[in-house]
C-alpha cells in the first residue's frame, strides 16, 4: 500500500458518563456493547469524552489490544476524561498530554471563567506502524452552556496547534462533543478558517457524510432519535489529510443504543 493510498478510521463517541438517572441505560448495561463497537470497527484512533475513572478502567481491563491515553479534568466533578484510545497493532503514540481549556491551560483542574466545570483536551502524537508517517490528534469536550468558555477553548487549541507546527509539523485531527450546531460562529470559524493562524486549515469531516441527508443529529439521548438539528460532535482534519468517506452510526445492538451520542466515524487518507 503506498502512502497515497493508506487510510485509516478515526472515531469521535461521548460516551455518556455513568449515571444512576439513566437506570436501563446505565453503563453496566452498555459497556461490552460499546467495546464491542471499537473492536467491530477497525478505528485506528478514537476519541472518547465523559468517560468516569470506573469506566476508563473497564476499558483497559477489557479492550485488549488498546491503549488509552489522557488526564481526567479535576478531582472533582466526576473527574471525567476526554481520552484517545488507540489500536495498538496499527499505531503508537509517541507523545501525549493534557491541557486545560483555560487561561491557564497547563494548570490542573483550572476552568475558564463562565464554565461549569474544567473542560480539558487531549493531546496525543500517532504514528502508524506499516509507513512510520505521524498525525498530531486534539480530542476535546467544550463547555455545555457558556458560549464564551467555548471560544476561549477553541483558541487555546489552535494555538497549541500553531505551537506544535512550527516545532514539528505534521497532519493534525481535532474531534470531541463541542456542545453547538454546525451553524454557530465556532464551527463556522473553524470550518471556513476564520481565524488569524494562517498555517492552520480545517476541513469539517461531516461534510463528507456518506449520506448527507440522513446525516442530522448526533445527539439523541437514548431515544434514537433522527432528524433533529442536535448535531453537536465533530471531527476536524487538516487539509493535508483527505476524508475517503464519513458516516454517523445510528444502530441500536442487542436492542440498546450505545450512548445517548451517536458515534461519528471518519475514513481518512494521507495526501502525498
Amino acid at each position: 500500500m503506498s502512502h497515497g493510498q493508506e487510510t485509516f478510521k478515526v472515531i469521535t463517541f461521548n460516551l455518556r458518563k455513568d449515571s444512576y438517572f439513566d437506570r436501563q441505560n446505565r453503563w453496566r448495561y452498555r459497556k461490552q456493547l460499546v467495546l464491542d463497537f471499537f473492536r467491530e470497527s477497525g478505528a485506528a484512533i478514537i476519541g472518547v469524552q465523559e468517560l468516569l475513572p470506573a469506566m476508563r478502567e473497564d476499558i483497559q481491563s477489557t479492550l485488549s489490544g488498546y491503549s488509552i491515553f489522557g488526564n481526567g479534568r479535576s478531582k472533582k466533578h466526576f473527574n471525567e476524561h476526554s481520552d484517545i484510545i488507540i489500536k495498538n497493532d496499527e499505531v503508537e503514540v509517541d507523545f501525549s498530554k493534557t491541557i486545560w481549556l483555560s487561561k491557564h491551560p497547563e494548570k490542573f483542574g483550572s476552568r475558564a471563567f463562565l464554565s461549569f466545570f474544567p473542560r480539558i483536551c487531549t493531546i496525543c502524537e500517532v504514528k502508524f506502524r506499516e509507513s512510520g508517517r505521524r498525525i498530531r490528534v486534539f480530542n476535546a469536550h467544550f463547555d455545555h452552556i457558556s458560549s464564551w468558555a467555548r471560544r476561549i477553548g477553541v483558541e487555546i487549541i489552535l494555538k497549541y496547534m500553531e505551537r506544535f507546527q512550527k516545532q514539528d509539523p505534521m497532519p493534525m485531527v481535532l474531534m470531541g462533543d463541542f456542545n453547538v450546531k454546525p451553524h454557530s460562529k465556532l464551527i463556522q470559524r473553524l470550518s471556513k478558517n476564520l481565524h488569524q493562524y494562517q498555517d492552520i486549515h480545517l476541513v469539517d469531516a461531516y461534510t463528507y457524510c456518506e449520506h448527507p441527508e440522513k446525516c442530522t443529529n448526533t445527539y439523541h439521548g437514548f431515544k434514537g432519535i433522527t432528524g433533529s438539528d442536535a448535531h453537536i460532535d465533530y471531527i476536524f482534519v487538516s487539509s493535508d489529510l483527505e476524508v475517503v468517506n464519513t458516516y454517523v452510526d445510528y444502530q441500536k445492538r442487542q436492542g440498546k443504543y450505545l450512548s445517548d451520542h451517536y458515534p461519528i466515524i471518519a475514513t481518512l487518507s494521507f495526501k502525498d
